[in-house]
């Protein structure tokens, strides 16, 4: 029988009550839960507290009979009585999480995307970890305090990525460069991105530091990190979209590494995205901003026009060939004597639309497109499965046509691994890897021959090609808007830039179409200006200003005719235009607002004051994302 532990008494010493310092006001925001408690907050703070509070120091205060956490945006001293005030709980940590920049920051954040600040706050700033805190020495403070931000010529460019060289090389050569002139912010799209960039950095001897800062890293680690920018004098801080808040006192640049990519906008409330945050950063801190990419997007398309941002291009010209598809073929009879010449020179790159095997299924009898009893479309995973509902994973067993019980099976749109049947069977005895989500390649065999990769899966590590082949260039671009038409470019583009010297882009697509011509060059201005002319012509980005509403179904048609109302009244611009998204799948509306650009900020102090006015009078909570990637996020 397993003993009993003897009781143990507790000693409780006895503490004397801290005093209120008699005139220090904190100023403070707090996270309510509530987005329309989104004002400045005051308190009184201790005389112990005082020493320990800075801005930007994080803090416990009471707040409607409960203890919620609190960031310092100012301190003031008040010669009138603030008895009536509450007092400071406790002081979070000894280092502040944020800069007076980076309260100002947050602040115009939160006017331009209709937020609350808290919310932000949250995105931005690490998760505290109360070991980590303890592990930094107070003494540290005077360091942060002596740090002053100083007053620069802005300079905005958009770099294009050059050919025959790894992009990934480009930027880290351009961190460096800004680096010789002061801290460095480095944003890229993902992780694996970040991986990339650190590995190149990792063989140089560097007399400075760099410090990772993304969502891969440890809770710890990462807050530990975020702690250090703020500390670290000459730093080159390398992470994700998130790294964008990092408080960096000397900073001097911020780099966007591919710009077009969509993991730079945020999916969930506030949904900002990167680029017009940097701007807006950069606009506070007087800091010089570098774009990178391949086809610059629309927003930054007509900042060029407008000679707000330099464009620099390398001078080069690829050796590029066309060739039609005449009866729906998946290589053209002329493209496979010259992929076999390419072949024997080296290994050749393969561009494909879309993973998986077959993501539409026809009858090859009557041709009508096989769906599922939910009204999905059937997808075949391999050769000899049956076909799998796309969106409830019915399997369906003995398929037959539903229009002419026809059994025989049409593959409509090829995904990656039918191309790599077909492409094995044009081709024998040729070793071939494959590269999609999940499986991404960093390297590639010595002894593959062939590559094939759909967008945004190209192995990381640099290798040149003997050939690059642009499989399916028509259905490529049947893009459904001009955002994935611009995505489109960039991935020719990307895919281009890894052919050698000597080889050779083949695109199965029309001779004649300017996508051509624009490889060849090394120049993407008439396919920008070609988007450009038509979202100015349908009245879309970045000629206007789009904020996609979500609220419950109920409400819709009340809230639609009180924006329609809105505009008579000329609380929105006359010239606004309001539809209706229906999905009858879904519980929630969609209701899209769109404006002229320059009354953006119009827009967007509307649909703040809306959003607080519902939740003040409990009516169901709207989402307001205002310029997103797409309209049916």
């Amino acid at each position: 029988m397993q003993s009993v532990k003897p009781l143990r008494l507790k000693r409780e010493a006895y503490k004397e009550p801290s005093k209120a310092h008699p005139h220090t006001v904190v100023n403070v925001w707090v996270d309510s839960g509530l987005s329309h408690l989104d004002g400045i907050f005051s308190y009184r703070c201790t005389s112990e507290q005082k020493n320990y509070i800075h801005v930007g120091s994080r803090l416990k205060v009471p707040f409607n009979s409960r203890s919620c956490e609190a960031i310092v945006v100012n301190i003031t001293e008040s010669q009138d009585s603030i008895e009536q005030l509450k007092t400071v709980e406790s002081v979070l940590g000894n280092i502040p999480v944020a800069n007076r920049a980076l309260i100002d920051f947050y602040q115009l954040m939160a006017k331009y995307w209709a937020s609350d600040p808290y919310s932000l706050v949250k995105q931005g700033i690490p998760s505290r970890v109360a070991s980590v805190d303890k592990s930094f020495e107070s003494s540290i403070l005077a360091k942060v305090e002596k740090d002053n931000s100083f007053r620069k010529s802005r300079q905005n460019f958009f770099l294009m990525h050059s050919p025959h060289k790894s992009a990934y090389r480009e930027i880290a050569e351009l961190a460096l460069e800004r680096m010789k002139l002061g801290s460095t912010l480095l944003l890229l799209p993902d992780s694996k991105d970040v991986d990339r960039v650190i590995q190149l950095l990792d063989v140089k001897n560097l007399d400075f530091d760099f410090i990772r800062l993304d969502s891969s890293l440890p809770r710890a680690q990462r807050y530990e990190n975020y702690l250090r920018t703020s500390l670290e004098k000459n730093v080159l801080v390398i992470g994700n979209r998130s790294a964008l808040f990092a408080p960096i006192h000397d900073l001097d640049s911020i780099i966007v590494g591919f710009e077009k990519s969509e993991q730079y906008f945020e999916k969930k409330h506030p949904y900002w995205n990167t680029r017009d945050s940097v701007f807006l950063r950069a606009q506070i801190e007087k800091v010089s901003v570098y774009f990178t990419g391949y086809v610059p997007s629309c927003e930054m398309a007509q900042k060029i026009e407008a000679r707000e941002i330099k464009f620099v291009a390398p001078k080069a010209n690829l050796n590029t060939l066309a060739f039609p598809q005449t009866k729906g073929e998946l290589l053209p009879d002329r493209l496979i004597p010259k992929i076999r010449k390419f072949l024997r020179e080296g290994t050749v790159l393969f561009l494909v639309p879309r993973k998986g095997y077959a993501n539409a299924l026809l009858c090859a009898k009557c041709r009508n497109m096989a769906l599922c009893k939910c009204g999905s479309r059937l997808v075949v995973t391999s050769q000899n499965s049956d076909p799998v509902c796309s969106v409830c994973s019915t399997s369906v067993k003995n398929w037959q046509c539903a229009w002419c019980k026809g059994t025989t099976r049409y593959v409509a749109a090829r995904g990656i691994d039918r191309f790599h049947e077909e492409i094995g069977r044009a081709f024998p005895n040729t070793s071939i890897q494959l590269s999609s989500a999940p499986n991404i390649l960093e390297d590639v065999a010595e002894k593959t021959k062939i590559v094939i990769a759909t967008t945004g899966a190209i192995p990381g590590n640099a290798k040149d090609y003997s050939a690059v082949v642009l499989l399916e260039g028509q259905r490529f671009l049947a893009a459904t808007s001009t955002r994935y038409e611009e995505l489109v470019y960039e991935s020719f583009f990307e895919a281009a830039s890894h052919v050698n010297t000597k080889g050779s882009v083949l695109i199965i697509l029309d001779s004649f179409h300017p996508l051509v011509a624009a490889i060849t060059k090394w120049n993407p201005a008439g396919l920008v200006k070609k988007i450009l002319r038509e979202n100015e012509d349908a009245f879309l980005p970045p000629f206007s200003s789009v904020a996609l509403i979500t609220i419950e179904k109920q409400d819709a048609i009340l809230l639609r005719n009180g924006l329609i109302k809105s505009i008579k009244d000329e609380r929105l611009p006359v010239s606004s235009q309001i539809f209706r998204l229906n999905d009858s799948d879904s519980e929630k509306t969609k209701i899209v607002v769109s404006v002229p650009a320059e009354n953006r900020g119009v827009l967007a102090a509307f649909l703040h004051e809306l959003a607080r006015k519902r939740a003040i009078s409990k009516k169901s909570s709207v989402s307001i994302a205002l310029d997103p990637f797409t309209l049916s996020q």
